[in-house]
């Protein structure tokens, strides 16, 4: 037994809808794009954080998200903010060339300038995809979150698959296949409880 908090009958309880931004892709607008240091590796990106556009199927997911956050301090959600490296070598330098191109593609008549400051990054629209990842929850279990992964012209965005799902321990598999899968397991479940242990059909050879 507990006890009941005097205050119980009286305190407001808030409810919110919450509907889970599609995975795959959206128009988007850059909201901040700044130079970012890391504190542990001291590599230097740009922070590029995101909003899906008015314009998007879904306008303004994250400022909406952000306006009715409740806690104390509000933080925007960190699945539409990716970093861009801005490391010399190969790979490096393609994704961020791959970004500016996106940006330039999306906004006729825009070029970017190098002799200036990122900040005219900024109010620009560029497409988005979105992919699911996992990640350890603070419980111990392993739960899913959308996450910005990639950057696209804004008129190649309706054509975009959705991207591979990244596995908590950093490998990869197609969203359908998760997608069956995670309902397999879901079912188990409720069948068996959640103690329920995945056996590779390949043992059963």
């Amino acid at each position: 037994m507990i006890k009941k908090p005097e205050i119980y009958d009286t305190v407001e309880v808030k409810e919110f809808d919450f509907t889970p931004i599609t995975l795959g892709g959206h128009r988007g607008i850059i909201k901040i794009a700044e130079k970012y240091t890391s504190q542990i590796s001291y590599n230097t990106s740009l922070k590029i954080t995101v909003d899906t556009d008015k314009n998007d199927k879904q306008p303004n997911y994250f400022s909406e998200q952000f306006k009715n956050d409740t806690r104390p301090e509000k933080k925007w959600n960190n699945g539409a903010i990716k970093y861009v490296s801005l490391k010399d070598d190969e790979n490096c330098v393609r994704m961020l060339k791959s970004f500016i191109t996106s940006v330039e593609n999306s906004n006729p008549g825009f070029k970017y300038d190098w002799n200036k400051d990122v900040s005219q990054l900024n109010g620009k629209k560029v497409g988005l995809i979105f992919r699911l990842e996992e990640y350890n929850a603070n419980d111990g279990s392993v739960k899913t979150a959308a996450k910005l992964t990639q950057f696209r012209s804004v008129d190649k965005v309706d054509e975009a698959k959705i991207p591979k799902v990244k596995l908590i321990d950093g490998t990869f598999i197609d969203y359908e296949e998760y997608k069956g899968n995670s309902k397999i397991i879901s079912q188990a479940k409720e069948i068996f409880g959640s103690s329920v242990t995945i056996i590779d059909d390949n043992l059963l050879d």
